[in-house]
């Protein structure tokens, strides 16, 4: 058996803490006393935002976050209360411009809770410094980029992005750095067409990240769409029209890009090239570079591919030689008019074989001019002519361009 008063001793104890519950418990119902009493780390809150808002204006900063609270009233309502139930609000629908604005806070108590009796005994601290700032709204593209690896043979095409534009709201000066929101999707060794729903970021004139806690996005994802289709690489071709003492066989010649990705739909084959067309070697004078467009069979789409090709053209082993030829003939005078040359000679440029280009003479030259259609202004007039070559060089060597033209006066 245990001893008689070590039961007693804790018989004493346990009565003696009963004792103090129920005085503890008659002091705070019965007598409810009157105190003053500290709340710690009472929350604050904005109010009156849409109203600056309205004014094109926005906070940015508070000098605090939370504040403690002193408050004198009866001891069973302040038992009640806790920063859980309990907040600081600061009004700001006030304020008239931009810049730092000290404000009053307000105590806000739970609605179930009898403020009766209670007031707040440190209201002169309770103020905080505001920093307002201009608001703007800017609308910005979303730019959508496919940051992972395709299946070979396979390539990943632009990238599409729903929505397409952004709005985003925040401090003026922040939102003129911004440029553009980015949206990433990835994948490894991917064939089929990626839809994904990815979070955006803000972009910066400078290609970095713009973070600002004070920006907010009119959506902060975007349903980001990667079509990947199976492609061919197909060469992109030119063929020559012999002219101007050239033929193909004397063409030096490169193709920029040389080759494009192709897709076809389904049912329609793909094209072992395609061709840009026809240069006229006539036209060619030295190392020329044109843009051709690339047209593509019905049925059949490039892939991330330009709309045009660079094509240059040199010429190999060919010499030329500047006449100043004479001998020119009018045809087609009109009736009743006569034609004088008011130019004596033209200046053509004859390119072939150097041995038939050295032969070669300007009384071998020809230059045809056409009067069909003119009209007797006795004053000068330009008409095309074409140059013709004979002699025995002349299947060797041939006129470089076509725009030739000579002055002619038609009187009647």
């Amino acid at each position: 058996m245990r001893p008689v008063k070590k039961d007693r001793k804790v018989l004493n104890i346990v009565l003696a803490i009963l004792i103090a519950i129920g005085l503890w418990l008659y002091v705070v119902n019965v007598e409810n006393p009157t105190g003053t009493f500290r709340l710690y780390d009472l929350p604050i809150q904005i109010v009156g935002e849409d109203v600056l808002e309205q004014n094109g204006m926005m906070v940015t900063d508070l000098s605090h976050k939370s504040l403690n609270v002193k408050v004198t009233g009866k001891k069973k309502t302040f038992m009640r209360l806790s920063k859980k139930n309990t907040y600081l609000s600061v009004d700001v629908s006030t304020v008239s411009g931009t810049g730092d604005w000290t404000l009053s806070c307000k105590i806000v108590y739970p609605a179930n809770v009898s403020t009766e009796g209670i007031s707040v005994a440190n209201w002169s601290s309770l103020k905080v410094d505001v920093t307002v700032e201009a608001q703007a709204t800017k609308t910005v593209p979303v730019r959508g980029d496919f940051i992972g690896t395709e299946e070979e043979g396979y390539l990943a095409g632009t990238v599409r992005t729903d929505p397409a534009t952004i709005t985003v709201k925040g401090p003026a000066d922040v939102l003129s750095t911004v440029s553009c929101a980015s949206v990433q999707v990835g994948g490894d060794r991917v064939s089929d067409t990626l839809v994904e729903t990815a979070p955006v970021a803000l972009i910066g004139l400078d290609g970095e990240p713009v973070e600002d806690d004070d920006v907010t996005l009119g959506t902060s994802e975007v349903t980001v769409t990667v079509p990947v289709r199976r492609v061919v690489s197909v060469p992109l071709t030119v063929s020559f029209r012999a002219g101007g003492g050239a033929s193909a066989s004397d063409v030096r010649c490169t193709v920029s890009p040389q080759s494009i990705p192709l897709v076809a739909e389904d049912g329609v084959e793909l094209p072992g090239s395609v061709s840009l067309g026809e240069i006229d070697l006539a036209e060619i004078y030295g190392t020329t570079s044109v843009s051709l467009p690339i047209t593509l069979p019905h049925g059949v789409t490039a892939w991330n591919a330009p709309k045009s090709a660079s094509v240059t053209v040199s010429l190999d082993g060919l010499s030329t030689r500047t006449f100043t030829v004479s001998n020119i003939v009018l045809h087609d005078i009109p009736r009743g008019c006569s034609a004088t040359l008011a130019s004596s000679t033209v200046t053509v440029l004859v390119r072939g074989a150097p041995a038939a280009v050295g032969r070669l003479t300007a009384e071998d030259l020809t230059v045809d001019v056409s009067l069909a259609g003119a009209t007797a202004e006795g004053r000068a007039q330009r008409f095309p002519a074409t140059v013709t070559v004979s002699g025995e060089v002349a299947d060797r060597v041939g006129v470089v361009g076509t725009d030739h033209s000579v002055a002619v006066r038609v009187t009647r």
